[in-house]
């Protein structure tokens, strides 16, 4: 069939056989907002159909005005694609980011740092021993799968390539962008740090060994390589689901200590070093601490609500200030832990209704609507939201449980709890402990992007040596298939 796509650069056709419109656009490298990953429920991928509008779903008739549905607006996921649609789409936006990370290099040459999340990548340009930019944008397969596990089963059935050239065109435009903006010719090196699954899709490996018992990873270690002609180093790879963007940040971390480091993301991984032993593992988590799967989510971005605060009157805070347009993880942390501090979310996880609340403020009661808990700008916190952070708050802490039982390492022996995970930078140790997130009673030491953070430090010898003899002592525990990961997993599902 044969497609007219509009944007704010041109108006393109496109001929293809797929129904999905997210998989078609991907594959001609049209990248829309898609963070739920086409499930409708993010409601981020809004169209305007220019000619023959399909029927709209209750879905969009409730978050489209009238003029809006007559005009041609749909949310793209929803529908299929038709012979000679015209579809005038709004593509995903980079954004930058001023935050300043660490970094270590050994000369005045410029090199990019890249973290490849399953949800959204980030990346650093140095230049002349300084951190630049940083550039943040979805990663464009989301349109395949929310999850590594989705994503290898579609390259598996499909095609491996599809999924390798979305990722790559989508990253070469990125740091075109940031050589354009800071007029660089030509980059030295790159360090990319991801889960194994997409440092293969990445170097445009098959990633089909990691999806399938015994659970391997392409490469295990440290690679040095070529990406689009430029020299590229991977940190250490520990296991199929422990991969370069836990080891990279190690170097954030007193190796002296003994230390808990949790990454929570899309999949949740755990560095536990006691003494001279070092421990790895990983459980599954899902997106909605990347503002993915969840009603109204968004990744982090100018607009994304980061924190709520309840001080006689209720107070949004959005990254930059700018106006509310979404819940990224952290606005969803926030919100979890406050309607339980009131509890307006009760410990089944269920969102109350007014009529069944005691004692909260009146101005929070009154926010309760149909659609959820209103937060701002027609922005809800929803009982699906809430559901998906539970699964994420379910696997993280039965995972927990079953490495410290494996190890058999006693949580009091440990000195400090690192927490790295994009959203970390804007919440507060009770934010974490009251939304059920976390219920370790220790220091916590947040780090942000740690993946990226680290990754900006590996431009130079002496760290390079130090992580990758580090790396050596780690051992690798499966703990998700544990027999009782099922049962932990249950029982961590309900708040406390």
């Amino acid at each position: 069939m044969k497609v007219q796509i509009k944007s704010s650069e041109n108006t393109i056709e496109i001929e293809t056989n797929e129904n999905n419109p997210l998989v078609a656009f991907a594959k001609n490298s049209i990248f829309i907002n898609a963070y739920c990953g086409g499930k409708g429920v993010c409601k981020k991928c809004i169209v305007k159909y220019i000619t023959n509008p399909p029927q709209p779903t209750d879905k969009e008739t409730e978050i489209f005005t009238k003029e809006e549905i007559t005009d041609g607006y749909r949310l793209i996921c929803l529908h299929k694609l038709k012979d000679n649609d015209y579809i005038e789409v709004f593509e995903a936006k980079p954004s930058f980011s001023k935050i300043i990370n660490n970094i270590c290099v050994d000369d005045d040459k410029n090199y990019i740092a890249i973290d490849i999340g399953t949800t959204t990548i980030a990346i650093s340009l140095i230049s002349n021993g300084k951190h630049k930019d940083t550039l943040n944008i979805l990663n464009p397969q989301v349109s395949f799968g929310g999850d590594v596990i989705t994503r290898i089963a579609y390259s598996n059935e499909f095609s491996k390539e599809t999924l390798v050239s979305v990722l790559n065109s989508s990253i070469t435009k990125a740091i075109k962008t940031l050589k354009l903006k800071h007029n660089i010719n030509s980059i030295k090196e790159i360090v990319a740090s991801a889960n194994p699954t997409m440092i293969a899709f990445f170097l445009n490996q098959d990633p089909k060994s990691i999806g399938e018992y015994p659970y391997t990873p392409p490469f295990v270690g440290s690679l040095k390589t070529k990406w689009n002609d430029i020299d590229t180093y991977i940190p250490p790879i520990i296991g199929a689901f422990v991969g370069s963007d836990i080891t990279a940040g190690l170097i954030n971390m007193d190796i002296k200590k003994n230390f808990l480091f949790i990454d929570i993301g899309t999949n949740c991984e755990f560095i536990l070093k006691y003494k001279d032993k070092i421990f790895a593992a990983s459980v599954p988590g899902g997106p909605a601490l990347e503002g993915g799967g969840i009603d109204y989510g968004t990744i982090a971005k100018d607009g994304a609500i980061e924190s709520l605060e309840f001080d006689s009157t209720l107070k949004i805070k959005t990254i930059n200030n700018k106006k509310p347009i979404g819940i990224a993880g952290s606005g969803l942390i926030s919100a979890i832990a406050l309607l339980r501090q009131f509890e307006i979310i009760d410990t089944s996880g269920r969102l109350l209704e007014s009529w069944e609340i005691e004692d909260a403020p009146l101005q929070l009661i009154n926010r309760i609507k149909k659609n959820g808990f209103l937060l701002d700008n027609n922005i809800f916190l929803t009982q699906n939201s809430i559901r998906e952070f539970q699964l994420v708050k379910a696997s993280l802490n039965a995972g927990l449980q079953l490495l410290l039982n494996k190890t058999d390492i006693n949580i009091n022996k440990i000195d400090t709890i690192y927490l790295a995970g994009g959203f970390t930078k804007s919440l507060t140790k009770k934010e974490l402990i009251n939304s059920g997130l976390l219920t370790l009673d220790k220091e916590f030491i947040f780090l942000g992007n740690s993946s990226l953070n680290g990754s900006t430090q590996l431009f130079c010898k002496k760290n390079r040596e130090f992580l990758e003899n580090i790396s050596k002592r780690i051992s690798y525990i499966e703990i998700a298939n544990e027999n009782n990961f099922q049962e932990l997993y249950l029982s961590n599902m309900d708040f406390k």
